[in-house]
This record gives structure tokens, C-alpha cells and sequence, in this order.
């Protein structure tokens, strides 16, 4: 499935150092693998992509999923009993044969919003998990009478719209953030603040994706 650069350097390095370990005890097989690099919201190169990869006789599949290809992974996953892993973000209900190596946030968000009775901010996201933590946190704002802006920047390509996104919360005297986006989404949005004239330290900013990030100096986050 596609994925980032870092991603498919990880991915091999920990096959390497897994083939080349000495101990026997340690490492009781050896580790083949065949990349595929496809889109994954192409249901069609999805269903292909798989068909050729079980005929070779793999024992479980890593890759990366979106929502229009979620359903056709976890169906095959059932039928076929091949394991799916996926650093991809966690959905809502336990699937068989779906292992996922990201934790689900939901739970957590919700309890840090609680902690630090944050009552007004401002939720952006990038990707569907961000959807679907969006989804529990309009939840708890009419529970609890939160006052949420939610702003979707997947779209977003020229980093300017990022500032012009900030001087408009900033007018409105936001000063909470909450950025669930990848790490090259986060940067860019950090780098705006940074540039912005008012005072950075006066925002603060929680971060639902781990680092390493980029400039954040004056910037109260918390990843």
C-alpha cells in the first residue's frame, strides 16, 4: 500500500536487522517480503494488489488503508484468514485479523480536553481518524457545553492558508488549539504561528501525533 519515504525506510530496516540477527531463539524464520506501492483509495488497484500478493503465499499484509478502502481490506482479511497490519489510523470496532499499530485516541483526547478544562478551542485535522475523533468531541461539546470550531486543512497546499486560518482565530480570540495532522502538516502550521506578528506564547497547542517537529520555540505544545 502507499506510504511515506520514512515509513518504507522503517519497514525494511527493522526486516534487515530481524534477518541478520544471529540468535536462532531469537528469530526462529526468515523474513521475505514484495513492495506494492498503489493507491489505497483505488478500490480496484486494492482488490488486485491483494489477490497477488495471497498467490504468493504471504502470511499476513502491511499496509495503509483510507475509508473507501477499508471495507475491501477488513472483507478480505475475513475470507481469506490473512492478517492485515496497519500503521493507518485505528478504527471504531475490533475487526478480525486486523491488527493495528496505532492506539486508538479518542478516549484519551476527550480525557486531556477534561484535564485541562479546555471549554473553547479549535480542532483541525487532516485525515480520517481526525474525522472520527471529531465525531466523539461534538459528542462531548453538547454534553458539556464546549464551544468547538472544527476546520478540515486536508485540502490545504499553499502554507499561507494555514496563517490566514490563525489570524482568523486569532481575531476571534481562540487561543486553544487542538492538531490532529501528519508531521509535515504539523510543521507547516507551526512555522505560521512562529511567523505570525501577535505573541505565539499567548496560543496553546496539543498535538495528536507523535515527533519529531520542527521549530516550536516560544509555542506552548504539548505533543
Amino acid at each position: 500500500m502507499r506510504s511515506t519515504v520514512q515509513e518504507h525506510s522503517a519497514f525494511r530496516f527493522a526486516v534487515q536487522l530481524y534477518n541478520t540477527n544471529q540468535n536462532a531463539t531469537e528469530k526462529p524464520f526468515h523474513l521475505n517480503y514484495n513492495v506494492d506501492n498503489l493507491e489505497s483509495s483505488n478500490s480496484f488497484s486494492v482488490t488486485h494488489a491483494f489477490c497477488s500478493q495471497f498467490s504468493r503465499g504471504v502470511y499476513a499484509i502491511l499496509g495503509f488503508y483510507d475509508r473507501k478502502s477499508m471495507n475491501t481490506l477488513t472483507s478480505f482479511c475475513g475470507a481469506l484468514h490473512t492478517s492485515f497490519i496497519t500503521p493507518s489510523f485505528p478504527i471504531d470496532a475490533d475487526v478480525q485479523f486486523v491488527i493495528q499499530m496505532r492506539p486508538g485516541l479518542r478516549g484519551a483526547v476527550l480525557s486531556l480536553l477534561d484535564h485541562y478544562k479546555w471549554e473553547k478551542f479549535v480542532y483541525l485535522y487532516d485525515t480520517d481518524r481526525g474525522f472520527a475523533i471529531l465525531q466523539a468531541i461534538m459528542e462531548s461539546a453538547v454534553a458539556n457545553n464546549w464551544q468547538v470550531t472544527a476546520r478540515s486543512v486536508g485540502n490545504i497546499v499553499d502554507p499561507t492558508e494555514y496563517r490566514r486560518i490563525i489570524e482568523e482565530m486569532d481575531r476571534r480570540q481562540e487561543k486553544r488549539f487542538l492538531i490532529d495532522c501528519e508531521v509535515g502538516r504539523i510543521n507547516a502550521i507551526l512555522e505560521q504561528v512562529l511567523s505570525q506578528h501577535t505573541q505565539p506564547h499567548t496560543q496553546h497547542t496539543l498535538l495528536l501525533q507523535p515527533g519529531p517537529f520542527g521549530k516550536s520555540k516560544k509555542q506552548n505544545v504539548c505533543p
